[in-house]
């Protein structure tokens, strides 16, 4: 039976007490239910962590996960899941506490326990950088990979979705999270067919045209005949694509069957492969008529949509009906929404209610309102992943980071930056190999093209020049050095002993660092940090690396204030991606602060120092190397 035995047990209750007592009670008046599905102090932990967490966010939505917990015992068993489960819910309804909790009142907490989901999941994220080079490669730059919201594993895969424009979310591919096939070799050739295929809607398909009031059976024949279209398009300009794409189209009579579904899959494999024969009549037709205008222009639209229309027609004919859940085939396909534009204002008879003109008719004759006027916000919003040390894994575009808009500067060139006050006498000595002196008189090794070329005047009975050696120069290797200050609230108490808050120590530290180091090879840059929750994680740039530390920088940096908490794997990741896009030979971080990472939403041990500790390792694997002065001795 689970307990509060365990000394942590009351301390983790007690969080949660400070956080939300509503949750607190209703989850200590339950703990007697729960007694059998809980296993021990430790799971009981783990499972008040996560209603503290949530609790943290949406106290509504805590107390509906509570009040589940005694129906679900197979949830129970398996925290991980039910983590990953609660944690989806926040991150998928941020802005609407009503999806929200209905969410938590009605969907599935056992989404993600389906071991084959999961491993399909992982495995395609760990694929995600190589699939947006493939992308890339194709000229597609700006997309993102994501996953689909899970589903219960009882329904079947969704197909993938492509999604262009602000309006549907962003550029955005979506990719299911169970895949179609098992095996690792033909499921990372599904997944760069899939990519392929939608680099060739995006590069030769019309997107979001008008559908009307077209039936979904016709809209999934156009498709299929745009989808053969823009592959042979693509096909042309890479002709690998076409065996690539070749694997995964194998139906057949006796695999796909007859009905519409099945007819589709091998009427996609006859125009894909001009080789292949079907016995099907219908099948036949439509092969023969995609290649005559194949042969005229594949450029030509309205030729390939007459060929789905009289595709259709065939099928009105057999009477056949498009299935309920019809996913286009092969599985690589998308399921070519990005085609389409549902417009919601008409009728299947393509025309508007009468409410809705009534109500135009109305608005056309009123008299507009004052317009009420309304504060901008025009701040920069930056999603960063977060690490979970429970998962050990990150979740996606977890935390938000805001920042003001740039300032504008003064046109015309910068300013020359103050020579530095100091050198380190090493540096400014040591030989580099990326520069190379050749043609001397002595040197440390031979210059073989001198050597050559006095052999050439010695033959041609010349005089030859002599210098025939050559050594490495020296070239003072160039730094960017970013200063990030943690401004949380309790920066500022005064350091132990003395009558200077911990603010003023690290304004002093950043402004001995820029005067050191700025100069024509460091460049220097300040910034600061401090949090309100993982929605709202302030940052504020008081120098950039192209500004001078002139009497307004100093400014800014003097009239700095402490406030708020400190969430610093968001800020790394921040000052990590400002940092990647300076060129330099070294790339360093400076963090100032006076104790370890916290926020008012985090109330699990060591989950924001896990998080700023992968942080540090990410930025490590980008080049980028981390230091932290702690200007507290006393500090954790």
């Amino acid at each position: 039976m689970a307990s509060t035995s365990s000394p942590d047990a009351p301390r983790r209750l007690g969080l949660l007490r400070e956080t939300d007592q509503a949750s607190h009670a209703a989850l200590l008046g339950l703990l007697p239910a729960l007694a059998d599905a809980i296993s021990g102090d430790r799971d009981l932990a783990v499972l008040v962590d996560l209603v503290a967490q949530v609790a943290a966010e949406a106290p509504d939505a805590a107390l509906a996960l509570i009040h589940r917990l005694p129906d679900m015992p197979a949830a129970l068993a398996d925290l991980t899941s039910l983590r990953k489960w609660s944690l989806h819910g926040l991150q998928s309804h941020p802005d609407s506490p009503a999806q929200r909790l209905r969410y938590f009142r009605l969907e599935d907490p056992l989404l993600f326990a389906d071991q084959r989901t999961e491993l399909d999941s992982a495995h395609l994220l760990g694929q995600r950088d190589a699939l947006l080079h493939y992308l890339a490669g194709f000229g597609e730059a700006g997309y993102r990979i994501e996953l689909h919201a899970p589903q219960p594993a009882t329904l079947a895969p969704l197909s993938v979705a492509v999604a262009a424009g602000a309006a549907a979310g962003g550029d955005v591919i979506r990719f299911p999270r169970r895949c179609a096939v098992a095996q690792s070799g033909p499921r990372d050739a599904l997944y760069r067919a899939a990519v392929a295929h939608a680099a060739a809607h995006l590069r030769f398909s019309s997107l979001a045209r008008p559908a009307g009031n077209r039936q979904p059976m016709l809209l999934a024949l156009l498709a299929l005949v745009e989808d053969a279209r823009i592959e042979r398009l693509m096909a042309a300009v890479f002709p690998g694509l076409w065996s690539l794409w070749g694997l995964f189209h194998t139906a057949t009579r006796e695999t796909a069957g007859f009905d519409l579904a099945g007819l589709a899959a091998r009427l996609a494999r006859a125009l894909h492969d001009p080789a292949y024969t079907d016995g099907n009549a219908w099948v036949q037709s439509g092969q023969k008529w995609f290649e005559q205008a194949a042969t005229t222009d594949l450029h030509d639209l309205a030729a390939f949509d007459h060929i789905g229309r009289q595709l259709a027609i065939g099928v009105e004919k057999m009477r056949l009906a498009l299935p309920q859940h019809y996913r286009p085939q092969p599985a690589y396909r998308d399921d070519n929404t990005v085609l389409w534009h549902m417009n919601d204002t008409l009728r299947d008879d393509g025309r508007r209610t009468v409410a809705q003109q009534d109500v135009e008719l109305r608005a056309a004759h009123q008299v507009p309102p004052a317009l009420r006027q309304i504060q901008l916000d025009t701040r920069r919003r930056t999603r960063h992943a977060e690490w979970d040390h429970r998962l050990d894994a990150l979740r996606d575009a977890w935390v938000t980071v805001l920042e003001a808009p740039p300032r504008l500067r003064p046109s015309g060139p910068a300013p020359r930056a103050a020579a530095p006050a100091q050198r380190l006498k090493g540096q400014q000595h040591r030989p580099d190999r990326a520069v190379r002196l050749t043609r001397l008189a002595e040197g440390d090794e031979l210059d073989l093209n001198a050597a050559l070329d006095n052999l050439i005047d010695l033959r041609a009975s010349g005089a030859p020049d002599g210098r025939v050696f050559r050594r490495h120069g020296r070239r003072r290797r160039s730094s960017a050095v970013l200063v990030l200050m943690d401004l949380s609230q309790s920066t500022g108490r005064f350091a132990p002993g003395t009558f200077t808050t911990v603010l003023d120590i690290e304004k002093q530290a950043a402004r001995a660092v820029v005067t050191a180091l700025a100069g024509d090879t460091d460049r220097v840059a300040v910034h600061g940090f401090a949090s309100n929750g993982r929605h709202a994680v302030h940052y504020q740039r008081i120098k950039d690396f192209d500004e001078p530390f002139d009497a307004e920088a100093q400014a800014r940096l003097k009239g700095l204030q402490g406030s708020l908490s400190t969430r610093m794997g968001a800020a790394l990741r921040h000052a990590s991606a400002a940092l990647a896009g300076q060129t330099a030979d070294h790339k360093v971080i400076v963090m100032l602060t006076d104790g370890e990472p916290s926020d008012v939403d985090a109330v699990e041990d060591d989950y924001l120092v896990e998080d700023a500790r992968h942080a540090v390792t990410s930025a490590a694997a980008g080049g980028i190397r981390t230091f932290c002065l702690t200007l507290d001795r006393q500090a954790d």
